[in-house]
């Protein structure tokens, strides 16, 4: 993941007005429209060969990017633009659909002229999105600088750590492309989502100290609003951050952000388990103040952690240096599995309960206390 390049700078929800009215995009998308009307007797002779539903999918992909692109231009509030050049280009593309099935039209698919319409205006708002903000933020990346610091000093404490064992890298790989495939179609919907609350990036790049000390691009769901760290800096969560989207609140509460991090699992950036991957300016300032700190770096960083398992999301540093030492003192595959089955439970049942934010008891983790 070196080669991810920064995210452009969103855009502000309270910019003004870029261009009182944008001719070029308004005509695009007149032409676009009258092009569809001028289809509806064309369009159901198509249907040979999906010819009708490719040209229902570029037709709304090039309407939703046209709309959105002249509505975000011309309203005070661009975000608004972007939702209402989706919703208007879908609704465009599924009037002209439905119009040709009121009309007794011969069309042979229309269920896959509907899904080609959705498809299309999601793909033209995302493309409008990759356009003018970039598909992911990379907040504060660390400086050069501050990078060879932190993996100096990782080198300093604890040298060059053990290659991951063969059992664990087979397992990590198997079940991160399944995970991939499986998980797609809630990747897509979550995205989505993300994107109706606030139309922006989608990913949010963490940069993490990965194994042995090294810099890497940590993926996770955006679950807060766009520039979040603009006036602070970085700086950890809160329990109650009045920056983290409604949508965010429900993927950080089932764990659903992390979804992106199968990538880098498989890409061997991060196990399934192993300790949680801090920011790597976060580790720079540890490192100074937490002996010790790089113990926790002697393994890949994980999705799930003992930590989070034991802990929770928020314990301090040290708890986290203390639990991740414990990890690594009982690191094999039957302790992942234990692991991995017990964050299913605390992400799918124990955090629903009343009580759902106290530590799991310890007698489940199989290890009989905590040792700082």
């Amino acid at each position: 993941m070196s080669s991810l390049k920064t995210g452009a700078k969103p855009i502000s929800s309270g910019q003004g007005l870029t261009h009182p009215f944008p001719w070029p995009a308004w005509i695009l998308s007149l032409l676009l429209l009258s092009g569809g009307l001028a289809a509806w007797k064309i369009l159901p002779t198509l249907q040979n060969g999906g010819t009708g539903v490719a040209f229902m999918l570029l037709f709304t992909i090039l309407l939703t990017l046209a709309l959105g692109s002249a509505l975000s231009r011309s309203l005070a509030r661009p975000a608004r633009g972007y939702r209402l050049g989706y919703l208007l280009g879908l609704g465009l593309a599924w009037a002209l659909v439905l119009s040709w099935v009121a009309a007794r039209a011969p069309v042979q698919e229309p269920a896959g002229l509907i899904a080609a319409a959705w498809g299309g205006a999601t793909l033209g708002a995302l493309l409008l999105t990759s356009l003018r903000d970039g598909l992911w933020e990379d907040n504060f990346p660390p400086s050069t600088l501050i990078q060879s610091e932190v993996h100096r000093r990782h080198f300093e404490q604890i040298g060059s750590p053990s290659p991951t064992p063969l059992g664990k890298r087979l397992f990590d790989l198997l079940l991160s492309s399944l995970g991939l495939i499986l998980s797609f179609p809630v990747t897509l919907l979550i995205g989505l989502l993300i994107w109706l609350e606030d139309p922006g990036p989608l990913l949010f790049v963490k940069n993490s100290v990965g194994k042995g000390g090294a810099n890497f691009h940590q993926l996770k769901f955006r679950t807060m609003i766009r520039n979040a760290e603009e006036a602070t800096g970085p700086v950890l969560a809160q329990e109650d951050d009045r920056r983290v989207l409604w949508i965010g609140r429900f993927l950080r509460k089932t764990a659903l952000d992390e979804l992106p991090q199968l990538v880098n699992i498989l890409l061997g950036e991060m196990s399934f388990v192993g300790p949680r991957p801090q920011r790597t300016v976060l580790v720079h300032g540890y490192l100074e103040t937490i002996p010790g700190y790089a113990e926790r770096h002697r393994v890949a960083p994980g999705l799930s952690g003992l930590a989070q398992v034991a802990g929770s999301y928020y314990i301090s540093p040290a708890e986290k240096l203390a639990w991740d030492r414990q990890y690594i003192r009982h690191a094999s595959l039957g302790f992942d599995l234990r692991l991995i089955a017990l964050a299913f439970l605390l992400v799918f049942w124990y955090r629903w309960k009343k009580n759902g934010d106290a530590p799991l008891p310890e007698r489940w983790l199989g290890i009989r206390k905590k040792i700082n």
